[in-house]
């Protein structure tokens, strides 16, 4: 059999993607990657693989990679706050708190209530400690003297 000829239903890509996050969770981040790039051939046109993986490489400290698998799974799906909030995160960690604050504070406007939002606030909240060390912004720092 080939991995084209697989259809798991609904439930079991579920079970699958979540077990994905309990790897990553867990520290397994070899296993998760191998999950999660393998959820990317059963669901192609989601963007939650694509961010998972960027979640990974996040924790791993490639940033770069992180911001470009969001910004792949951003392609798959525009709207995608769990993207956004990602993205957002790798660009902090790269010292773009610039960009990365007003997408964060994007993410708290377009809805309020959702766990990204607490996110996105826990990531503005965080900041400082995370750029401490970064090379500060130039083209984007309005700070006056």
């Amino acid at each position: 059999m080939k991995l084209t000829e697989i259809k798991p239903g609904d439930e079991e890509l579920r079970v699958i993607l979540e077990s994905g996050f309990v790897l990553r969770d867990a520290g397994r981040l070899d296993d998760a990657e191998a999950v999660f790039a393998g959820m990317i051939e059963l669901l192609p046109k989601s963007e939650l693989p694509h961010v998972a993986l960027g979640t990974i490489k996040l924790q791993r400290g490639n940033f770069g990679e992180a911001q470009a698998a969001c910004e792949k799974g951003l392609s798959l799906k525009p709207g995608s706050l769990y993207a956004r909030v990602h993205r957002a995160e790798a660009l902090l960690f790269q010292g773009r708190r610039g960009e990365a604050e007003a997408e964060l504070q994007e993410v708290i406007a377009t809805d309020p209530q959702s766990p990204h939002s607490r996110t996105a606030q826990a990531l503005l909240d965080a900041a400082d400690l995370i750029c401490r060390g970064s090379p500060p912004e130039r083209d984007n720092d309005k700070r006056q003297t």
